[in-house]
């Protein structure tokens, strides 16, 4: 056929019952000289195209490096002053013995408490949004993948810990004798 104005990219077609699907293409690819591609196949061109000839990839890196960033200084900011407005009590807890390993331990334990808490509220929030923003029978669902739900809660995890350790240089070096000071 001679070119049209309007000229298909793909077709989308499904074998008859019991054909395999990799002989169904090559016989597509023999008679019409056209590119024939399983569903999967199709899928990893897809995705290597948008990875090698857009700029989406790098641009969505450059957002979660940021909001690493963003996050973890946010998170070491909030702890330090927490840590600075508690010194007394981490001194005093020196001052009945508690070690250095104690403390890091207590530190730690409440970072990754916070951070579970925010977690459980950030993915339930961002769920119930895409739950509820999608329109009644809308062609464009939303998905939210197990793998997304893991990597943010290790994402999260990490920046809790590392905020948590910036905080925790102020407390290995407190004296006890801070509690009698004024």
């Amino acid at each position: 056929m001679p070119p049209e104005r309007k000229v298909l990219s793909f077709v989308l077609a499904e074998p008859k019952e019991g054909l395999d699907v990799g002989e169904v293409c090559r016989r597509i690819e023999s008679q019409t000289n056209l590119r024939a591609v399983t569903g999967k196949e199709f899928e990893w061109m897809t995705m290597t195209y948008f990875m090698r000839k857009t700029g989406i990839p790098v641009n969505f890196g450059i957002t979660v490096a940021l909001g690493f960033i963003v996050g973890t200084a946010i998170a070491a900011q909030t702890f330090y002053l927490f840590t600075i407005e508690n010194i007394k009590q981490y001194g005093a807890l020196k001052a009945m013995g508690a070690g250095n390993w104690s403390l890091l331990v207590m530190i730690l334990l409440q970072a990754l408490l916070v951070s579970t808490i925010g977690f459980g509220l950030g993915i339930g929030a961002a769920t119930w949004f895409g739950t509820f923003a999608t329109a009644p029978g809308a062609r464009l669902a939303f998905y939210m993948p197990w793998e997304v739900f893991i990597g943010t809660g290790l994402a999260v995890g990490a920046i809790s810990v590392l905020s948590s350790l910036l905080s925790m240089q102020r407390v290995m070096v407190v004296e006890p004798a801070v509690v009698f000071q004024g």
